[in-house]
């Protein structure tokens, strides 16, 4: 369940970055972001979810005992099966490697988009609110990729480490995973204390 939840909060954040990417960088695909889209999007973030926590109960990779009330993916496996090594390189580069990669570049594409929208319209000084808009789209954008790999980058080096062999201390391989786990508690704080329209939204929904 552990696994399960965090792989749908990396799921749910690349998918921000795409439908972030195609408002900012491509407004006039904009409708292709719909009710249904999203609800096929939320589907997916699920399925694939699903799909990698499961793969161990089924054979493919294996989850251990880390004698702290919880378990994770057997890492130390990898080095006896090419069928557990495949399992965990797989779930690297599509669970990590991939969504960062376009996480990095959908925020990266909005930085530039909005620099290069000042630069083509900037005959002169940019308006304070221009200066406003452009801060906020950095700093929320720096913030998002930075909080992610600064969460799961230990997680995944550790894991990675593990798996080819060398020895993780137990107190190490707990930290690394309660702080990776730990990107769905402040993911959210982040857009509630960054975004005034998620302010907003939240606020309409609690009716305050």
């Amino acid at each position: 369940l552990t696994l399960l939840f965090g792989l749908a909060s990396i799921n749910t954040l690349t998918v921000i970055s795409v439908t972030r990417y195609i408002k900012g960088c491509h407004p006039e695909r904009g409708h292709c972001i719909s009710n249904s889209s999203m609800s096929v999007a939320l589907v997916l973030i699920w399925v694939a979810a699903f799909f990698w926590s499961a793969a161990p109960l089924l054979g493919w990779g294996s989850y251990t005992d880390r004698m702290y009330g919880t378990c994770e993916i057997d890492w130390a496996k990898a080095n006896f099966s090419t069928i557990y090594k495949s399992y965990i390189i797989s779930i690297f580069i599509c669970c990590f490697f991939l969504p960062v990669t376009v996480m990095v570049f959908s925020y990266v594409s909005i930085i530039n988009t909005v620099k290069l929208s000042h630069a083509l319209t900037g005959l002169g000084d940019p308006t304070d609110r221009q200066r406003r808009i452009e801060r906020d789209v950095t700093r929320v954008s720096i913030v998002i990729c930075t909080a992610f790999i600064i969460a799961w980058s230990p997680y995944a080096v550790i894991s990675i480490w593990s798996a080819y062999g060398h020895p993780v201390p137990n107190l190490t391989s707990i930290l690394a995973s309660l702080f990776a786990k730990s990107a769905s508690f402040y993911n959210p704080i982040i857009y509630f204390g960054m975004s005034s329209k998620f302010r907003k939204d939240i606020f309409v929904l609690f009716h305050c």
